[in-house]
């Protein structure tokens, strides 16, 4: 059990790790890129129990056809993709030290690895070795990068002359 729970998390420190890395000329405060790790795992939470509750109501995986697996596939995007958002919006956004543009990279994808991590421990803990090794290939490291491609996006906004809020 704790091999697995090892090969849950490894994935996540390694990215972060990384991209921390990645910001040499003003490194962002280790507490608030955790503060915000810790906002995506909240947002993991929220997202999965929101996903039960529209599946139950809709029964969109148990009709097995393909414009069900479509619109689910769909759906559990929109739903992750914006709890990591909130995430990075609600921990971080408007706080003095986002600062650069490269700071929203990192930051979302801690938001996406905070999520990741969650996600990642759930399904390698019931799942075991296969399922983590297959995780830290693809899940976890897709989370990251479209987390950076949205930080990238929200640098940008922040520091338009139209910034989000």
């Amino acid at each position: 059990m704790a091999w697995l729970l090892v090969l849950a998390v490894a994935p996540s420190v390694f990215w972060l790790w990384y991209f921390r890395r990645r910001d040499r000329l003003r490194p962002e405060p280790r507490h608030l890129v955790g503060l915000v790790f810790a906002y995506g795992a909240l947002a993991a939470l929220l997202a999965g129990a929101l996903e039960e509750v529209i599946f139950r109501v809709t029964d969109l995986p148990g009709t097995g056809t393909l414009p069900s697996g479509v619109a689910a596939a769909g759906l559990i995007g929109l739903i992750e993709e914006s709890a990591k958002f909130a995430a990075l919006y609600v921990g971080i956004y408007r706080h003095a030290q986002f600062d650069e543009i490269i700071d929203g990279i990192l930051y979302a994808v801690a938001a996406s690895l905070g999520f990741a991590t969650l996600e990642n421990i759930a399904y390698v803990l019931e799942g075991g070795t296969d399922v983590g090794v297959l995780r830290a290939a693809l899940s976890v490291p897709g989370h990251a990068f479209f987390g950076a491609v949205m930080g990238f996006y929200v640098g940008l906004a922040k520091f338009s002359s139209r910034p989000l809020a």
